[in-house]
C-alpha cells in the first residue's frame, strides 16, 4: 500500500478519494464548474497512510496538467489552481499569497518506530474558471504525490 488521498463526507468520516501505488503517483481531481460569471472550488483534500509497514517522509502535493495549456498556473486561459497546507480554510487574503501551480510540502507521517495509520494530513485545494467559460467537468488537473517511503 501507499499513501492515498482522502476526502472528508462528514465529520470524521473520510472516504478514499484516490488510491496510490507508489512514490510520485498521480492522481485525478476532477470538478464541476459553471464558468459562465467565473467560478472557484475549494476542496479540502487529505493524505493518509495506510501501510502500518512503512512510514512517509518529503511528502509533497504538486499540481500537474495533463494537457496544453497549462491550466494550474493562473495564466492559460485565466485558469489556476492553488494549494494550501493546514486544517483551516484559507481566506482571501492568505490565497493571494499563494502561486498558481506551486507545491507544498506536508509532515511526515510516522516514524522508524511506527507507521502512522491513523493520521490525516489536511491540505486545501482551489480551481479558479475565468468567466465565460463553457459549463464542464475538469478533468486534466492531477495531483501529483511525491514522498520517500520507509520501512519498519
Amino acid at each position: 500500500m501507499a499513501l492515498n488521498l482522502y476526502r472528508e463526507v462528514s465529520t470524521g468520516t473520510y472516504l478514499l478519494y484516490q488510491e496510490s501505488g507508489g512514490s510520485s503517483e498521480v492522481l485525478p481531481i476532477i470538478t464541476t464548474h459553471d464558468g459562465v460569471l467565473g467560478e472557484v472550488v475549494e476542496l479540502r483534500i487529505f493524505v493518509r497512510n495506510d501501510d502500518v509497514t512503512e512510514y512517509y517522509e518529503n511528502i509533497q502535493v504538486t499540481p500537474v496538467c495533463n494537457s496544453l495549456p497549462d491550466e494550474t498556473i493562473g495564466t492559460a486561459n485565466g485558469h489556476g489552481v492553488k494549494l494550501f497546507a493546514g486544517n483551516i480554510q484559507p481566506t482571501e487574503a492568505q490565497w493571494e499569497s499563494v502561486d498558481y501551480g506551486t507545491a507544498i510540502d506536508l509532515e511526515d507521517l510516522g516514524s522508524s518506530g511506527l507507521g502512522d495509520t491513523y493520521s490525516y494530513l489536511s491540505f486545501w485545494y482551489r480551481a479558479e474558471v475565468p468567466a465565460g467559460t463553457l459549463a464542464n467537468n475538469k478533468e486534466n488537473i492531477v495531483l501529483r504525490l511525491s514522498y520517500t517511503a520507509n520501512a519498519i
